[in-house]
């Protein structure tokens, strides 16, 4: 049996693993599907936003970036409330590939969870959403304490 901080590890390094396995047919590297993801929720990004978001540093977002550019998938301009920082906005032919990307995702969520109901996988993702939160405040308060 395994514990809670385990299971949740396990789960996302096997989820992680089978996307980076999966990526490859978008002709997309993990961290560049990411990015793109990261971009078609939140829409235009600063670079180190878009570093935070994907949990990278600053230089591997930046050569993420570049690859993404040299497709013609992104395109990078001046910040206007920071001169210093690049904004990452997606281009119109990102969408095939974000299409792509979203179909392999449905396919990989769709194998994880097959034999869950509805119901199962909406408690999950209830259970999963409040310990998110619970951590969320968690890391606030210690923050303020620090």
């Amino acid at each position: 049996m395994h514990s809670l901080g385990l299971l949740l590890h396990d789960v996302s390094r096997l989820l992680k693993a089978e996307f980076e396995r999966r990526s490859r047919e978008t002709g997309l590297t993990l961290n560049q599907w990411r990015v793109l993801a990261t971009l078609s929720r939140k829409g235009s990004q600063t670079q180190a936003a878009l570093a935070a978001a994907i949990e990278v540093s600053p230089m591997t977002v930046s050569d993420v970036i570049e690859r993404l550019e040299s497709q013609g998938l992104v395109s990078r301009a001046p910040d206007p409330q920071d001169s210093r920082a690049k904004r990452v906005t997606l281009t119109e032919a990102a969408g095939p590939t974000i299409d792509l990307a979203r179909e392999v995702a449905t396919q990989v969520y769709a194998r994880a969870l097959s034999g869950l109901s509805e119901t199962e996988r909406a408690a999950m993702m209830h259970a999963l959403t409040h310990i998110f939160d619970n951590l969320v405040v968690m890391a606030a308060t210690e923050k303020d304490v620090a």
